[in-house]
């Protein structure tokens, strides 16, 4: 029996936290939720997830240097890094993620974002 993949939700909208878990855990996904910037940084550096979906536009986020936090709590470890967002995808050039996900989004959407390249 092969482990299930973890994934951490940073959503400070309980609807949409509750309808990335429902997906995730619909594609076979092990689903943990965290609300704050803090607590996506202390998971990712205490229990790395396989991938992390962030919301941009939780109170006081900071894009770019939240990612270089989550990245640097990684320390290399492999996981997916996805931004969950209203704006365009050309927003977020060189902003070091994995993939883009626009809301509103199909299941289809979050899936092929999980993929690894």
């Amino acid at each position: 029996m092969t482990e299930r993949r973890r994934a951490l939700v940073l959503e400070d909208q309980p609807d949409l936290a509750a309808l990335f878990a429902l997906q995730l855990q619909a594609l076979g996904w092990c689903v943990d939720q965290v609300r704050t910037e803090a607590e996506v940084v202390e998971a990712a550096r205490t229990q790395p997830p396989d991938a992390i979906i962030i919301d941009t536009l939780i109170p006081a986020s900071d894009g770019q240097p939240l990612v270089e936090r989550i990245r640097a709590g990684l320390a290399g470890r492999p996981c997916r890094l996805i931004i969950s967002t209203i704006y365009e995808p050309s927003d977020f050039v060189g902003v070091d993620v994995d993939a883009v996900l626009t809301l509103p989004h199909h299941r289809a959407a979050l899936e092929y974002a999980l993929l690894t390249s």
